[in-house]
C-alpha cells in the first residue's frame, strides 16, 4: 500500500473512530426509548451523514458532490446492512451485551467500509470516446 493510501486510511480510521463515539452515544441514548435494532438503525443514519462530511473533506480531501453523496449512501447502505446483521448476530446468537455489540460490529466491518468509501469518493473516469471534446469544441 502506498504512503498516500496509508495516510488516507489513517484519516479514515480517525474519522470513523470519532464517528463511532457519536454513533455509540446516540445508540445508547436511543436505547433508553427504543428497541436495540431501531436504536441501531437511527444512530447509524445520523452517523453516516456526519461521516460523509468528515470523510469527503478530511479523510479523502475531495469536494462534496451529489454524485459522491449518492455513491456514499449506497456504500454506507451496504455497510449499515452489514453492521446491523453483525449486531444481530452478536446479540441474538452470541449473547453479547446489546450495549457492547455496536463498536464490535464497527471494528469487524471497518475494512469493508474503507473499500466501499474509497469507491464512493473516487473520481469518475471520463467515459466519452476520445475526440469528443475536440469535436464539440470545433
Amino acid at each position: 500500500m502506498s504512503r498516500a493510501r496509508v495516510a488516507v486510511f489513517g484519516r479514515f480510521v480517525l474519522v470513523n473512530v470519532l464517528n463511532t463515539g457519536l454513533y455509540w452515544g446516540l445508540y445508547l441514548l436511543l436505547l433508553l426509548v427504543t428497541p436495540y435494532l431501531v436504536a441501531n438503525t437511527l444512530a447509524l443514519v445520523v452517523a453516516v451523514l456526519v461521516a460523509y462530511l468528515a470523510n469527503v473533506r478530511y479523510a479523502f480531501g475531495v469536494a462534496p458532490s451529489r454524485r459522491r453523496l449518492l455513491r456514499y449512501l449506497v456504500a454506507n447502505g451496504t455497510t449499515v446492512l452489514l453492521r446491523t446483521a453483525v449486531v444481530w448476530v452478536l446479540v441474538a446468537l452470541l449473547s453479547l451485551d446489546e450495549q457492547l455489540a455496536p463498536p464490535v460490529a464497527v471494528a469487524v466491518t471497518m475494512p469493508a467500509a474503507f473499500l466501499l468509501t474509497g469507491w464512493a469518493m473516487a473520481e469518475r473516469p471520463d467515459r466519452r470516446p476520445a475526440g469528443t471534446v475536440a469535436a464539440a469544441a470545433a
